[in-house]
C-alpha cells in the first residue's frame, strides 16, 4: 500500500510539469498569432504602399538620367520632386505620409578585370550606384529598397576626322593628307636625298687647321676630326665644329687642340677623345666648354690616360702608339700595338686609371684598325678590326668584369680572308649593329678577294662569314662584296632599317679609276649590292654617318683636298616615301565634360608598314581648350604604350594631372612607319565616341 500511494504522488508531480511546459509553449503562440492577425493587413497595406513608392522613385531616377548625366551624377542623399511633368532630385530624404523616401547615390569603383568592388580598385567616373529605400516605422519598423548601377553610356555622339578640311585642322611632322577617298593622312613623299642617288652638297668646308684632316667621328649637330703628321705645338691635332640644320648645313670651329699626332677621335656633347703618339698620353681628353687660349678657339686639355703598365715590380712605359678608340659609358678603350687598354672615365681630369689587365688581342707589331663597343645581354663586348700579320681580321673581346676569369679576353675571332688567298691580312673598319649580331668589316683591296663582309656575330665564340668563307684557290667566291680599284680607308653602316652600307677610299695603286663613294644595298646581307657612288678624286680618307631626330642623314666624309676636307653627302631611305612621321588631330571641344570610350579608325597597311596611335584628354584651362596642356598617352595611361592601328577602348583617369577622362578637350596622334619605302600606312578616317 505504502509504495502504490508514492508511485501516484510521483506520477501526478509528472504530469503537472509537463501541463506547465505545454502552456508555456502554447500561450505565447495564441498571444503572437492574436497580435499578427490584427497588425497584419496593415503592415501589408503599408508594404504596398512602400512599393509603389519605391518604384515611382526608381522611375525617376531614370527619368532624370535621361535629362543629362553632368546634372545627375553627384553623390549624396537625395529625394525626388516633380514639377508639371519634370522630375528633380533635391537634397535630403522627404516624408510622404508616414514614409521617409531617401535615393542615395555614389561611385563605383571596379577592379582590374573590370568587376565592381566594394573596396580598392579604380574608381569608374562613368557609373554610379544609386539606392532608393522607403522606410516606416508603425506597426512594425521595416524598409524596402532597390538597387541600379547607371551608366555615362547613354546617347552617344561621335567626332569623325575623314575629309580633307578636317585632317587640315590637324599638325603635320613628315605626313600629309592626299583627297583619296575625300581625305586620307600619309607618310610625306621622299624628296631629301636618297642613300643610293648620293649627291655632294652645295657646301663644302675648309677645316680651320694647318694639318690635313686624318680621322672623323659625328653625332647630331656636331663633327669631330681628328687630324696631324707631326707634333709640333703649333700644329692643330683636333677640331670639333657645330653643325646646323638646313638645305644645305652650314657648319662653324668650335675649337681645336694642338700639339698631337692624332690617330683616331672620338666625340660625345662635351668631351672629345684623341688617340695619339705621345708615349706619356696616348689617349688625351678634351673639354669643350673650356678653352686655354680663347681667342684661337683652342681647348683646355681635360685628361688623360698612359698606356704605360707594371711589370713585376717596375712600371713600364709603352712606347706603342694609340692606334683606335672608342669610349662607351664611364670607360675609355684604346688600341696600342697588339694590346686593348681600359680605362676609368668616370671623372675626365687628370691620368686616368687603368681597368684590369691589358688584353692581347694581336701578334706583336699588329694593330687595330677600328674599334667597336656594344653591350649585349648586361655584357660588354668590343669587336676589333686587326691590321698586320694576324691571321684573323676581326677579333671580339669580352671586357665585363676584369675579375671574371671568363671574360677580360679574347671570345672570338674569323679569318675573313683565307690562307693561300692573300697575305694582306688587314682589318680596316668594322661596324656592329646595335644587338651585336652582326659585325661589317672592311679591308685593304686585292684583286682576288672581296673587301666588304658581313659577319655573322650572334655567337660570340663562333663568328661566321654571312655567305660563307671565301675559299683557295677560287679566292673570290664565299659571301661578301668587291669594290673594285677601290682601296677602302672605312666603313659604315647607315641604318639597320634601312639595309645600307657606305664603303669609302682611295683608288687602289695600278687599279681602275672607280668610285671612292660606294653605297651598298645590304637587303641580301651575303652578297651585298652596289646601288649608288661618287667619284671623290681626292681620295676620301673617313666617314661617319648620322641619322638626325627629324629624320634627315648625312655622311660626313673627310677628303685628301684640304681646300675642302670636310664634305657633306644627304642620304636617306631609297623609296618614294619618308620612313616616318606622324599626325595630331586640331583639338575638339565638347562643350561639357564628357566620357570618351574609344577611338575607331580605318587605315590600310601595305606590307612592312606601320600604324599606332596615342590619345590626349585634358581639361580646359581658362575656359578654352586650345590653352590645354595634352599629354598623349597609350592604353596604360602612358607615353610609352600605343594604341593599334585600328584604335582601341580609352582608359579612365581622374587623378587631375595630365590625361584626364572623362574630359572636355580631345586630340589624337598617328604614328606612321615604312620599312618598304615604295609604301605608306594610310589613315582614311578616325573615330572618337563620347557621352556628355
Amino acid at each position: 500500500m505504502l509504495s502504490s500511494t508514492s508511485s501516484q504522488a510521483g506520477s501526478s508531480v509528472i504530469e503537472v510539469l509537463v501541463a506547465m511546459a505545454l502552456f508555456l509553449l502554447i500561450v505565447p503562440a495564441i498571444i503572437f498569432g492574436l497580435i499578427t492577425s490584427r497588425d497584419g493587413q496593415p503592415q501589408s497595406e503599408n508594404r504596398f504602399e512602400a512599393t509603389l513608392l519605391l518604384r515611382e522613385s526608381v522611375e525617376a531616377t531614370r527619368v532624370m538620367r535621361e535629362g543629362g548625366w553632368s546634372t545627375f551624377a553627384q553623390n549624396g542623399e537625395f529625394h525626388p520632386v516633380v514639377s508639371g511633368s519634370v522630375w528633380s532630385l533635391q537634397p535630403g530624404s522627404e516624408l510622404v505620409g508616414n514614409f521617409t523616401r531617401t535615393i542615395t547615390i555614389s561611385d563605383v569603383r571596379r577592379d582590374a578585370a573590370g568587376n565592381i568592388v566594394d573596396a580598392g580598385g579604380e574608381l569608374d567616373p562613368s557609373t554610379k550606384k544609386v539606392v532608393s529605400r522607403v522606410s516606416w516605422i508603425q506597426p512594425r519598423e521595416s524598409q524596402v529598397s532597390a538597387t541600379l548601377y547607371v551608366t555615362r553610356f547613354l546617347g552617344n555622339t561621335v567626332q569623325v576626322d575623314s575629309q580633307v578640311a578636317e585632317f587640315n585642322q590637324g599638325e603635320y611632322d613628315q605626313t600629309v593628307v592626299t583627297s583619296e577617298a575625300g581625305g586620307a593622312v600619309t607618310l610625306e613623299p621622299n624628296t631629301k636625298g636618297q642613300w643610293c642617288a648620293p649627291s655632294l652638297s652645295q657646301t663644302t668646308f675648309d677645316i680651320p687647321i694647318n694639318n690635313p684632316a686624318k680621322t672623323i667621328w659625328a653625332t647630331e649637330g656636331h663633327v669631330y676630326v681628328g687630324a696631324g703628321n707631326n707634333t709640333n705645338s703649333t700644329t692643330d691635332s683636333y677640331a670639333h665644329m657645330l653643325v646646323t640644320g638646313g638645305d644645305p648645313p652650314s657648319s662653324s670651329l668650335h675649337g681645336k687642340l694642338r700639339g698631337y699626332q692624332t690617330n683616331d677621335v672620338f666625340g660625345e656633347g662635351n668631351w672629345g677623345y684623341i688617340a695619339t703618339t705621345n708615349d706619356d698620353k696616348e689617349v688625351v681628353i678634351i673639354n669643350h666648354n673650356q678653352y686655354s687660349d680663347p681667342g684661337q678657339q683652342v681647348y683646355q686639355e681635360a685628361g688623360y690616360f698612359n698606356t704605360g703598365y707594371r711589370f713585376w715590380l717596375w712600371n713600364v712605359n709603352d712606347t706603342n702608339d694609340a692606334q683606335a678608340l672608342f669610349t662607351m659609358g664611364n670607360r675609355g678603350y684604346v688600341a696600342a700595338n697588339n694590346y686593348i687598354y681600359v680605362f676609368d672615365l668616370s671623372s675626365k681630369s687628370g691620368s686616368r686609371p687603368q681597368i684590369g689587365s691589358r688584353i692581347n688581342f694581336a701578334n706583336s707589331g699588329d694593330t687595330a684598325g677600328q674599334i667597336y663597343g656594344r653591350v649585349v645581354g648586361g655584357e660588354t663586348f668590343l669587336f676589333i678590326a686587326v691590321q698586320g700579320s694576324t691571321p684573323e681580321e676581326l677579333k671580339i673581346l669580352n671586357v665585363t668584369n676584369p675579375n671574371n676569369s671568363s671574360q677580360w679576353r679574347v671570345v672570338g675571332d674569323i679569318n675573313i680572308e683565307p690562307n693561300g688567298c692573300s697575305s694582306l691580312e688587314s682589318g680596316k673598319a668594322v661596324y656592329v649593329n646595335p644587338a651585336g649580331t652582326r659585325a661589317f668589316i672592311s679591308s685593304t683591296n686585292d684583286s682576288i678577294f672581296k673587301e666588304f663582309v658581313t659577319v655573322n656575330t650572334a655567337n660570340k665564340s663562333a663568328p661566321s662569314v654571312v655567305g660563307g668563307t671565301m675559299s683557295y684557290p677560287v679566292c673570290n667566291d664565299g659571301g661578301g662584296y668587291e669594290s673594285g680599284g677601290m682601296d677602302p680607308e672605312q666603313s659604315v653602316v647607315v641604318g639597320t632599317l634601312e639595309n645600307r652600307a657606305i664603303l669609302v677610299g682611295v683608288d687602289a695603286p695600278g687599279g681602275p679609276n672607280s668610285e671612292e663613294y660606294q653605297v651598298l644595298d645590304l637587303t641580301n646581307e651575303a652578297h651585298p649590292q652596289y646601288c649608288g657612288g661618287l667619284h671623290v678624286d681626292a681620295g676620301i680618307r673617313g666617314i661617319s654617318s648620322v641619322k638626325e631626330a627629324d629624320g634627315d642623314a648625312y655622311s660626313y666624309i673627310i677628303t685628301n683636298d684640304q681646300a675642302q676636307d670636310l664634305q657633306i653627302i644627304q642620304g636617306g631611305p631609297d623609296g618614294n616615301y619618308l620612313e616616318s612621321g606622324t599626325y595630331t588631330s586640331g583639338i575638339f571641344d565638347a562643350g561639357v565634360e564628357s566620357a570618351f570610350y574609344a577611338l575607331q579608325a580605318s587605315p590600310e597597311l601595305p606590307v612592312n608598314t606601320t600604324l599606332q596611335f596615342q590619345v590626349a584628354l585634358a581639361d580646359p584651362v581658362a575656359g578654352s581648350c586650345q590653352n590645354a596642356v595634352y599629354e598623349f598617352v597609350g592604353p596604360d595611361k602612358t607615353s610609352t604604350t600605343y594604341f593599334s592601328a585600328t584604335g582601341g577602348s580609352l582608359p579612365t583617369d581622374t587623378d587631375g594631372v595630365g590625361y584626364e577622362n572623362p574630359a572636355r578637350c580631345a586630340r589624337y596622334k598617328a604614328y606612321l612607319t615604312s620599312s618598304n619605302y615604295s609604301a605608306t600606312p594610310k589613315i582614311f578616317d578616325v573615330t572618337m565616341t563620347y557621352a556628355p
